[in-house]
């Protein structure tokens, strides 16, 4: 076998950190904006065209979001266990000896990330169409107090 690896090791630590992060953020984000949502839902009052457009738009929000936490949800596992090989890579020295166990790692921590990515990547352009509209957009005049 060759010497060199045929995956980028710290490219893919780094990539491993920024899914992290990414879905660290949307799992603080996503749920406090679906809140919001709700909260905003709840005062919507009447029956008026404009009471029912508003309610149709945060209904639709609504869903997005959830769809959002799902998918975020679903990556966990994937990053959970890429976790436990970046620990093992960490505690195995680089040797000529393990260079094949250590490749096998890499190409499961490669396949791992390539998962949680397209998970993380559906997770935040849900969370993008959540926003749209912004609960705070709601007309006043619609909202019972």
């Amino acid at each position: 076998m060759d010497n060199a690896a045929p995956f980028d090791e710290a490219h893919l630590l780094t990539d491993y950190t920024a899914l992290r992060q990414r879905a660290a953020a949307l799992e603080e984000q996503v749920p406090a904006y679906l809140q919001r949502i709700s909260e905003t839902l709840h005062r919507i009052g009447g029956e008026s065209d404009l009471a029912n457009h508003h309610r149709s738009l945060l209904v639709s929000a609504r869903g997005n979001a959830m769809m959002a936490i799902e998918n975020y949800h679903q990556a966990f596992p994937f990053l959970q266990t890429a976790g436990s090989l970046v620990e093992q890579l960490d505690r195995q020295p680089i040797s000529f000896e393990g260079a094949e166990w250590r490749d096998a790692l890499l190409q499961s921590l490669d396949e791992l990330i390539d998962n949680a990515v397209v998970m993380i990547d559906e997770a935040e352009l849900r969370f993008g169409e959540a926003k749209d509209p912004d609960p705070a957009a709601v007309p006043r005049s619609i909202l019972d107090v």
